[in-house]
């Protein structure tokens, strides 16, 4: 029995190990640095613009203003933050393989299920750092613009975002491992990855209208565009954080009710019991695609 206990301590400490050399690869990398620095910009900018383009509709500007309506940064966040999940998780098993340092990890007391669940737990910490970091630029540049007061209410639905969007990129981060995991090469992972995300995040909408339109016949077919692009990733962090279908390029149209987690005229208690399904999607898909990366790299030929 002491030998087993042993045993499974042995196991957590080298997944704690493999997690803590795999933060400290991604967040020394200048590649990563690099991208990094151009989402925040990115967000710094539409921060910026939501700022001046709402003080002038009219309304009183919110910090919850800021991030919600067509001024928002909201938007610009579903788009680009699943790439950074690609890049945290399109070569980290591409690269390993070429460079032969799984070949070298193995040959120590280091099973695969610990270099595995290692790497993701160490991706999923620079994750969760990174979409706390890039949550804060906007807040903090819409707060220092506008001047406007911040609220506990407020800063409770900033959380509750952030955990949505934590899990949303988890999503695409989850994809990018199995892909690095059955690819050749990391240039392979790459392409393939960037499909996904143009064909999910970009003109997901546009995709889906077209295929109903094929399939109903019409020109305008709401009704399935509506049930099919609920397998998106992106409908799910739309309902949440907006409360709208679909905030792909030239997607499925629609007016909520409810605008998501910013919209202070509903309590959180109404916002969760209108999107609950949504937020559960959002937290249990990147359970089956961590267990189906888990056993491909099990069973995968990962020598060099």
């Amino acid at each position: 029995m002491s030998a087993k206990l042993k045993s499974k301590s042995l196991n957590t400490k080298n997944i704690f190990h493999m997690a803590q050399k795999e933060f400290a690869d991604i967040v020394s990398s200048p590649l990563f640095l690099i991208l990094i620095a151009t989402y925040t910009l990115i967000i710094f900018v539409f921060s910026w613009r939501s700022v001046h383009l709402g003080v002038h509709e009219g309304s009183e500007f919110t910090l919850m203003s800021g991030f919600n309506g067509v001024t928002g940064v909201t938007r610009q966040i579903g788009w680009f933050s699943p790439l950074i999940g690609i890049a945290l998780g399109f070569d980290t098993i591409t690269n390993e393989k070429k460079s032969g340092s799984l070949n070298v990890l193995l040959t120590h007391p280091v099973f695969r299920d610990n270099i595995i669940a290692g790497k993701m737990l160490g991706i999923m910490g620079v994750l969760i750092t990174v979409i706390i970091f890039s949550t804060i630029v906007p807040v903090g540049t819409i707060l220092m613009i506008s001047g406007v007061p911040v609220s506990e209410t407020e800063l409770i639905r900033i959380t509750v975002f952030i955990i949505s969007n934590f899990f949303y990129v988890l999503i695409f981060t989850e994809i990018a491992i199995l892909i690095s995991i059955v690819a050749s090469d990391a240039e392979d992972s790459l392409v393939y990855n960037v499909i996904i995300w143009l064909s999910t995040c970009i003109v997901s909408g546009s995709i889906i209208i077209a295929i109903a339109s094929i399939v109903t016949g019409q020109t305008d077919p709401l009704e399935l565009a509506s049930r099919l692009v609920t397998v998106s990733p992106l409908h799910h962090y739309s309902e949440v954080s907006v409360g709208d279908i679909d905030l792909s390029w030239g997607g499925v149209n629609s007016e909520p009710v409810i605008k998501g987690i910013f919209d202070t005229r509903f309590t959180l208690i109404q916002w969760f019991g209108e999107f609950w399904p949504n937020m559960l999607f959002l937290i249990i898909a990147p359970l089956p695609l961590f267990i189906l990366s888990f056993l491909t790299f099990l069973r995968r030929d990962i020598s060099a």
